[in-house]
């Protein structure tokens, strides 16, 4: 019995010393995380714990608090924009401060390499531009592409219209094809969504151009502005096929990787609401001439003396005076455990346009969700619903005057044309009004769309030195685009028509999806890490637009029923691609990083569906600053790299270039089908861009600055142009591959940060860059392109030139085909009258904080490019112009007419150059004043059931210094073309935005 007792005692007294070991051992670790600077608390980081894996997040007051059953704590703590802090943690503490220090030269930012897998930016051998989601919403923005301008060295933006809605074009290093695809390739959340420019039908009421035009006028919105800005956590722009070559074949323009924002682990989920109210004003004038004030060049323009009373009407005041309210809500939730996290957000934007009866709505709801099974298992899924509503009346080029601004060029400042206790009147024989218009006519575009996307990392197996995961990611954009276009019987124009009344209806509903798999395997030897990648993708996209045109109604409803004739077109665009590939990262002590990898692709829009087309890629970078010969350096120059980088990328042709598509045909009452004069090709191949990068980055000492220089240089070959063919093949012309060209280019940003104190901070970031482009080879004979033809500016192309040179004829009048005695043999005999492409553009943004107050401004600066200004070519047709009829205006008359207006003699004068316009400008993109209130203050007042409070004003697109006689340099009649782009005919006009904001936590 002893024995026995004596040995359960024993049992006893080990486990109470286990025990107390077990205690002894334990850590208790509580404090806060503060901005190394301002000492101001810092919400969200992440506080791993290396020894156990597991960890915290910080609160609204920056701080966190750890239990753990180890007796030294290695605490690594990191936060977006900020360096990462390693603490070694001996005893139990409750007030621990670790202290951050800003990441101005973002080297610990995580950046793309591959399609799963990434690096710091310290490593990076490509420019990667990146946008925060404080750097993208300073001020409240309509749509995302807003929010990109003058903030990435090499990116720009150009709005094709000023309506509700969108209607932006995004261009990434500058010409990269003559025909196809110019926007970047768009990714959210692992989700190629469309992008696409859907025709509305306008044209159709406008008469702008054919129905089914390849180069609509329609002025149509793009459909990343579905997208709501305030989802986004972060954007990382892949600027050309360096870092995009493992997109393939389709990437040559560039990629944009949006990601959402997430859920995060909290003891609590927190709620972030935030209201904007505003209003919009028409940004510039063009101006009008007011006759009353001065009737001395009546006579020259009108050619009959002016009346003894002149009034004056201000048409742009009437037509684009309205005053558009804006209200803009949004919520976010976000929350979640250590193994499941959420974000659940919504808003609801509406706003109304700068003319009466226009407008824009969009009401959107997301939901991000991420579920760790496991250790090794761990599954994101997110779903977004959107529904955006426009109204954009009729506005753009018309050739039957259903256009408000192409009419009113035509009106004269002292005729009435407004209504009169309801009635519309034609006094200048126009055929129609455009108060009519206004009141009438319908165009309006309602989409409805879901994307949802999903991701499953698998960890298959690891080591101490190695791990091998599948990475599945992908998903569905599908939505429906659905527009109305109604001009009833009862409007001036519509009575003039054989067939009065039209009603105009397009449903495109569009369903893209994409599965990228990947296996990646990590291998750490010694120094040096090893990651191998490799995956198959899947991609497939449908759009199916079906328009239907109807005249001749039989009342001012807008049932189809009964109508007179009816017209449809239909586009259907099927294409399926499919991409192998395989990648090597290596890293070699932190000091020099490798890539090579290789794409293959095949896809539908080939001529040979079954050939895979490869696109190799590599690059090499070499930190200097961890040599040991930099020490000396250090003081000074903090961190220095070179890197390198080549790669291939594709655009694919258009799909008339390999399709035949027949007509329809009546012959003696029997129907059949006709040859086009344009056959399809089928050995169309993708065009290919070989790109050089070749940068250094530099970052000196204490986080005071930070400069990024890029260099790169593109060949691309197999441009896709449009060659004539033999009659005897039954056509006239084909696409085919025919022609090679170099473009080059320089960025630079330098980003700053001469003051930072716990009171006082002041951080300002330039960019600028530049580039250029050259057709070197072209096999067919040199040709023109884009505009209204040579003889208001056209584009040409040919062997030597930019692509974006804008030509005119070389004399206009009695002679207007005398020969150029500078042109070459066979050459155009024209004018060169400028150049799309600007000399530069530069972004300059500033913000300062003192306590609580911050001041914020964006500055965009395009030095030349030239706009071809045929809103100012109409208004100078119609002596609406402001300086019609003055001296100024005699050179346009004489180049309008031949003649001198005064002398009558006839005249020899370059046509076209008074209306090819300097687009240089300035521009205040964003403005921002905001105080965030004292944390201690809002703590005491609400009892800390709020976190932070805050209130400001803000603006966007305030105010547009330029030489440029017409609404904005920044236009597009044509949209989202690769050549032509600088087209300015009757455009929306471009408005500026004012908002009080208020936001706070819970």
């Amino acid at each position: 019995m002893k024995k026995r007792y004596a040995l359960w005692l024993g049992l006893y007294l080990g486990l109470l010393v286990m025990s107390n070991s077990a205690m002894a051992q334990e850590l208790s670790i509580s404090g806060k995380v503060v901005d190394a600077k301002t000492a101001e608390p810092l919400l969200g980081a992440a506080v791993r714990v290396k020894e156990t894996g597991g960890g915290a997040l910080t609160d609204a007051l920056g701080r966190f608090r750890l239990t753990l059953k180890v007796s030294t704590a290695t605490l690594s703590v990191k936060l977006v924009g900020y360096k990462e802090r390693t603490v070694v943690v001996t005893e139990s503490t409750d007030n621990l401060v670790i202290e951050l220090q800003e990441d101005i030269l973002r080297a610990e930012e995580l950046v793309v390499t591959g399609v799963a897998t990434g690096i710091r930016r310290e490593n990076s051998p490509t420019a990667i531009g990146t946008l925060k989601a404080e750097e993208l919403l300073p001020a409240p923005a309509q749509t995302i592409e807003q929010t990109f301008a003058a903030k990435i060295p090499g990116l720009s933006i150009s709005q094709n219209t000023g309506a509700p809605g969108g209607g932006i074009s995004i261009n990434l290093r500058g010409v990269s094809t003559l025909v196809g695809n110019s926007q970047p390739l768009i990714f959210v959340d692992g989700v190629i969504i469309s992008n696409d420019q859907i025709q509305s039908g306008l044209d159709a009421l406008t008469a702008a151009t054919g129905v089914g035009s390849p180069r609509p006028q329609s002025q149509p919105s793009n459909r990343l502005a579905d997208i709501n800005p305030n989802d986004i956590e972060e954007i990382q722009i892949l600027k050309g096929p360096t870092a995009a070559a493992v997109y393939g074949a389709k990437a040559a323009a560039g990629v944009i990787l949006i990601t959402t924002k997430q859920g995060r682990p909290a003891d609590k989920a927190t709620i972030d609401f935030s209201q904007q109210t505003g209003f919009s004003r028409i940004l510039k004038k063009q101006g009008t001439r007011n006759w009353s004030a001065d009737t001395t060049g009546y006579f020259r323009f009108f050619r009959r003396p002016a009346p003894a009373n002149l009034s004056f009407i201000d048409y742009e005041d009437e037509l684009y005076g309205q005053t558009g309210f804006i209200s803009e809500t949004n919520l976010n939730v976000r929350g979640g455990s250590a193994n499941t996290i959420f974000s659940i957000s919504g808003t609801a934007r509406t706003e109304q346009g700068i003319i009466r009866n226009t407008g824009y709505s969009r009401y959107s709801a997301r939901l991000n969700l991420s579920h760790r099974f496991s250790d090794n298992l761990l599954v994101d899924v997110g779903l977004n619903y959107i529904n955006t509503n426009s109204d954009r009346s009729a506005t753009g080029n018309s050739n039957n005057n259903v256009s408000l601004p192409y009419l009113a060029a035509f009106i004269p400042s002292f005729i009435d044309v407004r209504p009169q206790g309801g009635i519309y009147t034609d006094p200048t024989n126009n055929g129609a009004n455009p108060f009519e218009i206004i009141d009438k006519v319908t165009n309006n575009e309602r989409i409805d769309r879901v994307v949802g996307s999903v991701k499953l990392d698998w960890t298959l197996f690891r080591t101490e030195t190695q791990r091998l995961s599948f990475v599945a990611q992908g998903g569905a954009d599908y939505f429906t685009q659905v527009n109305t276009i109604f001009s009833p019987i009862n409007t001036i124009h519509e009575q003039l028509a054989a067939l009065p009344g039209r009603s105009i209806k397009n449903n495109t509903p569009t369903f893209y999806n994409n599965l990228y798999t990947s296996l990646i395997h990590n291998l750490q030897a010694g120094g040096i890490s090893f990651t191998t990648s490799a995956g198959l993708q899947l991609e497939n996209r449908d759009i199916n637009s079906l328009l239907l045109v109807t005249r001749g109604l039989p009342s001012i409803s807008n049932n189809l029923n009964q109508v007179a004739n009816v017209q449809q077109l239909q586009i259907v665009t099927k294409q399926y691609d499919q991409g192998l590939y395989i990648q090597e990262d290596v890293d070699i002590e932190g000091l020099v990083f490798l890539t090579l990898g290789l794409r293959a692709d095949r896809s539908s829009a080939n001529g040979d569906v079954d050939k895979f087309y490869f696109f190799p890629k590599g690059g090499a970078s070499l930190l200097l600053s961890k040599l040991p010969l930099w020490e000396s350096l250090r003081t000074t120059i903090e961190s220095a790299k070179i890197r390198v980088a080549a790669g291939q990328a594709g655009t694919f042709a258009p799909p008339i270039a390999k399709f035949t598509t027949l007509g329809a045909g009546n012959i003696g009452g029997l129907s059949g089908l006709t040859l086009p004069s344009r056959p399809g090709n089928p050995n169309i191949e993708p065009e290919r861009v070989t790109e050089i990068e070749l940068g250094f980055d530099l970052g000196l000492a204490g986080s005071f600055a930070s400069l990024e220089f890029s260099y790169y240089l593109r060949q691309i070959s197999g441009l896709v142009v449009e060659a004539q063919i033999a009659p005897s093949s039954g056509g006239t012309t084909r696409f085919e591959n025919g022609g090679d060209m170099v473009t080059n280019g320089i960025e630079v940003a330098l980003n700053l940060s001469p003051v930072r104190t716990a009171d006082f901070s002041w951080d300002a970031r330039l960019n600028f860059f530049r580039t250029t482009a050259e057709i070197t080879e072209l096999k067919v004979p040199d040709f023109t392109t884009g505009g209204f033809g040579v003889a208001l500016g056209a584009y040409y192309i040919g062997k030597g030139y930019s692509p974006t040179t804008i030509v005119g004829r070389e004399s206009f009048g009695p002679n207007p085909n005398a020969p150029n005695p500078n042109a070459a043999p066979g050459r155009f005999n024209g004018l060169v009258l400028g150049n799309e492409l600007p000399d530069f553009r530069v972004g300059f943004s500033n913000s300062l904080r003192f306590k609580g107050v911050e001041f914020y401004f964006l500055l965009d600066w395009k030095q030349g490019g030239n706009v071809i200004n045929l809103t100012r070519f109409l208004t100078d047709l119609g002596g609406t112009s402001p300086d019609a009829g003055l001296d100024g205006e005699i050179q346009r008359t004489a180049l309008r007419t031949g003649r001198n207006p005064v002398t009558g003699q006839p005249t020899n004068q370059p046509l076209g150059t008074p209306w090819i316009e300097d687009g240089t400008f300035l521009r205040l993109r964003e403005l921002a004043i905001t105080y965030t209130f004292d944390r201690n203050l809002i703590n005491s007042l609400f009892g800390g059931a709020i976190s932070y409070l805050r209130i400001g004003l803000t603006g966007r697109n305030l105010l547009l210094f330029t030489p440029y006689a017409g609404y904005d340099p920044e236009v597009s009649n044509f949209g989202n073309i690769a050549i032509g782009r600088s087209v300015d005919v009757t455009p929306f006009p471009s408005a500026r935005s004012f908002y009080f904001n208020l936001s706070f936590g819970l």
